[in-house]
């Protein structure tokens, strides 16, 4: 099963809701979540929160800085899946108290 079902699916076993607030030109809305999650950048694996997730992005919270294109990566458990997502993306947007991850094209197919 890709991660775009498995989203689908899991988002509505966990009953998240539609998160329209932060639409930094995003083709769909996301869904508000609080995941504890792995972000590995440059080597470097911090521990960080997705606030809002979909099938092309999530909103990271850190406060680490980033730069617009650089390449990150998540691993995060999803409700009943066994083992943990592990998505590759690239910054999408900065912000104050995150960044925006859109995920690449390889991982939305399930790669």
């Amino acid at each position: 099963m890709g991660i775009e079902r498995w989203l689908v699916t899991v988002g509505r076993w966990l009953g998240l809701t539609s998160d329209a607030v932060m639409a930094h030109d995003r083709s769909e809305t996301r869904n508000q979540c609080l995941i504890a999650s792995e972000f590995s950048y440059f080597g470097n694996v911090d521990s960080a929160l997705i606030r809002n997730l979909n099938r092309s992005g999530a909103f990271v919270e850190t406060q680490k800085k980033f730069s617009v294109g650089e390449s990150v990566r998540l691993k995060f458990p999803l409700h009943y899946l066994d083992p943990p997502v592990e998505v590759s993306g690239v910054i999408a947007w900065t912000g104050s108290g995150g960044v925006g991850v859109k995920f690449t094209p390889m991982d939305l197919q399930g790669g």
